[in-house]
């Protein structure tokens, strides 16, 4: 083989590194911004506001009227909105495939759904008060989803699908 056979070799040799390294790259980029995006939400998870609004959340009936929640304490009231406030964010996030909705499922489904059949009617009534449809949109969208997917495949707790987890 001459020289520039060999010169030739070793620039396609080259070029397959560099290929191969930059799919790898590429690809550990994105696992660690899917790391990022779920330690993001598990912080969002431990904020004083959301922890007082899923605890306000669960001791409040299902079906909860508009003059339900304008009645409450100021304090709780905002309570339950930064709660909603998330929840919008988060299916704004998801619809763009910025966060992906498996991560967001095992976070919250629960809670987002629950969230949901407490606040729907009060979302409802307040779009109704407000003339504007779009008023928490993204929330009902993500419960939708959720909702959809708990249809397909009922929730299974981490203690059962994870139970023969090993380190």
């Amino acid at each position: 083989m001459d020289a520039s056979t060999l010169a030739t070799i070793a620039q396609a040799i080259a070029v397959i590194v560099a290929v191969v390294f930059g799919i790898y790259q590429v690809r550990s980029l994105a696992a660690a911004r899917r790391r990022e995006v779920a330690f993001a939400l598990m912080q969002s998870l431990q904020t004083p506001q959301m922890l007082r609004g899923i605890l306000l959340l669960d001791r409040m009936p299902d079906g909860l009227s508009l003059t339900d929640i304008n009645r409450l304490p100021e304090a709780q009231a905002e309570a339950l909105v930064g709660l909603l406030g998330v929840w919008e964010s988060l299916g704004i996030l998801v619809c763009q495939r910025e966060v992906s909705i498996d991560v967001v499922d095992d976070f919250y489904s629960g809670t987002i759904r629950q969230s949901w059949r407490k606040l729907g009617r009060y979302v409802e009534e307040l779009r109704r008060e407000t003339g504007r449809d779009t008023r928490w949109e993204w929330f009902q969208w993500l419960a939708e989803r959720m909702a959809e997917r708990e249809a397909t495949a009922p929730p299974v707790p981490a203690y059962v699908s994870q139970s023969n987890w090993r380190a």
